[in-house]
């Protein structure tokens, strides 16, 4: 009798995973995919939608105002903010989607065993979700894919509008009081500009020399402990996962 309950016990504690039910679990994290997907193409339409309506309406007339432009690229950044958290939490769902296909149905097609590193790591995932991508990094990606050109667009353009509407200045001191906007000295205005244009550059130009996020054709990344500063441009780097505490199970003894 002793035995028999030992073995129900082991029985409830480690359920057999079949096959219908991981093909549930992998089509509704799809599905999560697809609609955090969905999210960064509605975003980044917005963007567009807004760059070419701003582009529009600053080179309607000579007499219409180069505020047109700073309103239009601190509306792109907001969007371009947006859509970094939203990246982020797309990077969590399409993480467990990949772990599915790495670890589950991959070794299936080889007729191989599948992967219990991958598997441990979906449990981990299902149990505790957390989102692993950095800020910056999602920032850096966003950047890379869409928002650079739209941001270098519009910059460009507000350089045009000051520059030559109504006609070319004499000098910068010219250009500098044209740039002002209302109360806010010109200087202040070009200065903000350049900071933002440094900053984006930045992100943008380190995208192509750092590991990019996973993504639906890239591998899993193997997780390692990394330093501080990494979190600012490496993916995955800082966010380590605890491991849940698990009480010891009684012995069999014990229960009788």
């Amino acid at each position: 009798m002793p035995g028999r309950e030992h073995d129900k016990n082991d029985v409830l504690e480690s359920p057999w995973l079949s096959q219908q039910a991981m093909a549930q679990l992998f089509r509704g994290e799809l599905s999560r995919s697809d609609t955090w997907r969905t999210r960064l193409d509605t975003t980044t339409n917005w963007a567009l939608t807004t760059t070419a309506a701003v582009i529009s309406f600053g080179f309607a007339s000579s007499q219409s105002s180069h505020v047109t432009f700073l309103v239009g690229i601190w509306m792109v950044v907001s969007f371009l903010l947006i859509e970094a958290r939203r990246y982020r939490y797309y990077d969590l769902w399409n993480r467990r989607v990949r772990l599915l296909e790495d670890g589950w149905w991959a070794p299936m097609l080889r007729r191989e065993p599948v992967d219990p590193d991958a598997l441990r790591e979906l449990a981990l995932e299902l149990e505790r979700p957390q989102i692993q991508l950095s800020l910056f990094s999602a920032i850096s990606t966003r950047l890379n894919r869409a928002y650079g050109p739209i941001l270098m667009v519009l910059m460009m353009t507000w350089f045009v509008k000051v520059y030559s509407h109504p006609k070319p200045p004499v000098d910068f001191n010219e250009f500098l009081l044209r740039a002002r906007v209302a109360w806010i000295p010109g200087e202040a205005v070009t200065a903000i500009l350049m900071l933002l244009t440094l900053t984006a550059s930045y992100l943008f130009l380190s995208s192509f020399f750092i590991r990019a996020p996973l993504g639906e054709l890239r591998t899993r990344p193997r997780g390692r402990r990394a330093a501080l500063w990494e979190s600012f441009y490496r993916p995955y780097a800082i966010h380590t996962r605890r491991r849940p505490t698990r009480r010891p199970r009684p012995s069999s003894s014990a229960e009788h």
